[in-house]
């Protein structure tokens, strides 16, 4: 074998020896394990607000705030994702409850879509709607969805130990983390406008039985808007999160302190706190 060859094989075997160092499961272990009272579902809330708001702070490739021009308006970020979600912008339309599958879509998602990245359901306070307009307008759909934000909680039931993966479908923005024993937590998200993508975990978890912590919010805010939430296990195909491995902890059962370490572990103490107020 010549110098040049074995180099190039030196070269190959490194690139593969890197790219299995990449795909090596993640070993987490679950915030509890299984033996807490439940209810079914994740905590749910959407909230709408007025196309005009003209309030963002968000700096985004420029040093002035988005709000301060005209073509400023509604939602570009987490930033503005927090202040609506924290009642500092007023909401238009609101709802609140469990569901059974995070996997929700305005009506223009829906007519343009569904067929290309998996059907969804209407978002809680919209009405079925068909603009007639090529699905290549992006900014096209019905003006009362949009500018609309959605938070999910809850616990994730392993009931199968192994590899899993993670991902949430966007538009326009998200952010989620998983939650396991002692804090230890695990994150992916979105900032700002992006085109419409599914997101993952960079490599696969390898998950122990039991109930495992999450939080995922999402904005859009023109066109079509959607999130899903969906699993791959063993290397399959994405799923949405089945309604049996979506669970809430009962009120009555967890004592104030395990109450407190999931509303730090998730990240969504202040939140709480604010809307207490």
């Amino acid at each position: 074998m010549s110098i040049r060859s074995l180099g190039t094989l030196t070269v190959l075997c490194t690139s593969l020896l890197s790219l299995s160092a990449v795909a090596a499961p993640i070993a987490f272990a679950p915030l509890y394990d299984g033996q807490v009272a439940t209810l079914p579902g994740a905590e749910a809330e959407f909230r709408r607000i007025a196309n005009d708001w003209q309030g963002s702070q968000i700096t985004w490739k420029d040093p002035n705030p988005i709000g301060t021009y005209s073509w400023g308006t509604g939602l570009w970020g987490q930033a503005d994702w927090q202040r609506v979600m924290a009642g500092e912008v007023p909401a238009v339309q609101q709802w609140a409850g469990s569901v059974d599958q995070i996997n929700f879509g305005n009506a223009r998602y829906i007519e343009c879509y569904d067929s290309t990245w998996g059907p969804a359901s209407l978002g809680p306070f919209f009405t079925p709607f068909v603009t007639n307009v090529a699905c290549t307008n992006a900014e096209a759909g019905a003006p009362d969805q949009q500018n609309w934000a959605t938070h999910f909680s809850g616990l994730i039931r392993i009931i199968n130990p192994g590899a899993y993966n993670l991902s949430v479908l966007y538009d326009d923005g998200f952010f989620f983390r998983l939650v396991g024993a002692n804090g230890q937590a695990m994150n992916i998200g979105q900032d700002y406008l992006n085109s419409r993508q599914r997101e993952g975990f960079d490599s696969d978890l390898l998950l122990s039985a039991g109930l495992y912590g999450f939080e995922l919010g999402s904005w859009n805010r023109l066109g079509a808007g959607v999130v899903d939430l969906r699993w791959s296990r063993e290397g399959g195909q994405w799923e949405l999160v089945p309604v049996d491995n979506l669970a809430r902890l009962a009120q009555a059962v967890p004592e104030p302190p395990v109450l407190a370490l999931l509303a730090a572990a998730l990240g969504i103490g202040a939140w709480l706190r604010r809307r207490r107020v």
